[in-house]
């Protein structure tokens, strides 16, 4: 089972997005996908086609400390979606409260790991949609995660951003010991752009080999779904958006069998 984040800490980069249809192209390709919703805005649950504030079980259920009364195991929180081998872990705005609660917890960077790792999922993949912020919702899922896709707008303040997520993957191998393999993904590219060769030469010369051939171009399907509450391959299937998606579906599903040696991404 492959467990992979999609972060940034800003928001605005396609992080939900792509969550949402990567995961649906990775079931359209056989493989059982679980989506964990940890944003407290809800846009993975509302992607999805639910009304985030009808669910009683949450993510925030699962980030419960281990004695606490409303805590369950992740099992009890998955639902199913209407895209066949998909599902989700739904999230609402009650999550928002979790920093505050888990903030003196003993443990408390490990407890979306734990849970994980204690239920025994029968899943290919699980994605992991992140918050925009480095805070403790963010950081237990980057811990759970084995891989994190970095979502980057090719702008010119794009690499300035992400030195600071970066370092706090250097913190985590630092004080938790544990190294996520990081891979970066170009969204809502614009090509017609002088500016877009200029950024994205950049950001390969700074990740080589980590950043994914695939380049999500801007596209109206993709937001269109979303706001239909669907993923793009189900709402427009023969969208530049849904043959982005798939082709980067394939390029995840290539390192099943070729995975590239762990390492951290320093910048030289």
């Amino acid at each position: 089972m492959r467990i992979i984040a999609v972060a940034n800490q800003k928001g605005g980069v396609a992080k939900t997005t792509t969550t949402i249809n990567l995961g649906a192209s990775l079931a359209y390709h056989a493989r059982k996908v679980l989506i964990i919703d940890m944003d407290p805005q809800a846009h993975s649950t509302l992607g999805l086609g639910f009304e985030p504030n009808e669910f009683e079980k949450t993510i925030l259920n699962v980030l419960e400390p281990p004695r606490s009364p409303y805590k369950l195991p992740l099992r009890e929180v998955i639902v199913p979606t209407r895209t066949a081998n998909l599902y989700l872990v739904p999230a609402n705005i009650d999550l928002a409260g979790a920093e505050y609660r888990l903030i003196d917890k003993l443990g408390r960077e490990d407890f979306l790991n734990s849970s994980i790792q204690k239920s025994n999922l029968d899943f290919d993949y699980i994605l992991i949609d992140c918050p925009p912020s480095l805070g403790i919702l963010t950081i237990n899922a980057l811990k759970a995660a084995r891989e994190v896709i970095v979502t980057i707008q090719p702008h010119y303040f794009a690499l300035r951003g992400i030195e600071e997520f970066m370092e706090t993957i250097e913190l985590m191998r630092e004080n938790l010991r544990h190294e996520p393999e990081v891979f970066v993904l170009i969204t809502i590219a614009d090509v017609r752009t002088n500016l877009y060769k200029e950024v994205i030469g950049e950001i390969k010369r700074y990740f080589g080999d980590r950043m994914f051939k695939t380049i999500i171009h801007k596209n109206i399907a993709l937001a269109e779904a979303t706001s239909h509450g669907m993923p793009v391959i189900e709402y427009e299937p023969t969208s530049s958006g849904a043959q982005n998606y798939l082709s980067l579906a394939k390029e995840v599903i290539r390192f099943e069998k070729e995975k590239p040696k762990a390492r951290l991404l320093r910048k030289n």
